[in-house]
């Protein structure tokens, strides 16, 4: 198990240290553990990350965006398609137009948006083959990126859980 800390009075996160033995479904479960406690009193429901939308359009909330490149800090990402961008960031939190910053929810609650066409609720979401999102899998190979936790046209909720690639898949499957 991650026995070193970083006791910073704060988080008190959990990392392994060189003499820890190896136990990456124990260390993954113990961070998980953490963050549930630290992030609700926090505010934060969600793993997210300011973006710049270089695709050239509009890219509206809930789209799936992959990274293209970074310029002076900040990450630049346009519109993921299920066969040929993966993995994918995350989901959009707002609606972006072209070379305008917002937020990606990289992990967690993606709230207040319309999943009326994302149902029922349960539902695994995946990247569509032309981009978007789908609760049927693309025969294209798209990875899952959530589950439809409310199905509505304005206050829809997606858990953000995947990176629509087989490593994340495995790392959940792990943990189950």
């Amino acid at each position: 198990m991650a026995t070193g800390n970083t006791n910073d009075g704060v988080f008190n996160l959990p990392f392994p240290i060189a003499e820890d033995p190896v136990n990456v479904h124990g260390d993954i479960e113990q961070l998980a553990d953490r963050l549930r406690v630290v992030l609700p009193p926090l505010g934060i429901s969600a793993f997210q990350m300011n973006v710049k939308n270089v695709s050239g359009i509009t890219l509206e909330a809930r789209t799936p965006v992959y990274v293209t490149t970074s310029v002076n800090g900040v990450t630049h990402v346009t519109k993921a398609t299920s066969s040929t961008t993966q993995p994918i960031l995350g989901l959009l939190k707002e609606t972006l137009d072209n070379n305008e910053e917002g937020l990606v929810i990289v992990a967690g609650v993606l709230d207040n948006i319309n999943t009326s066409d994302l149902s029922p609720a349960g539902a695994v979401v995946y990247v569509g083959t032309t981009g978007g999102l789908t609760t049927t899998r693309p025969s294209t190979g798209s990875g899952a990126v959530g589950i439809v936790a409310n199905v509505s046209p304005t206050a829809g909720i997606i858990i953000v859980e995947a990176k629509g690639n087989g490593t994340w898949g495995a790392l959940r499957d792990g943990l189950a």
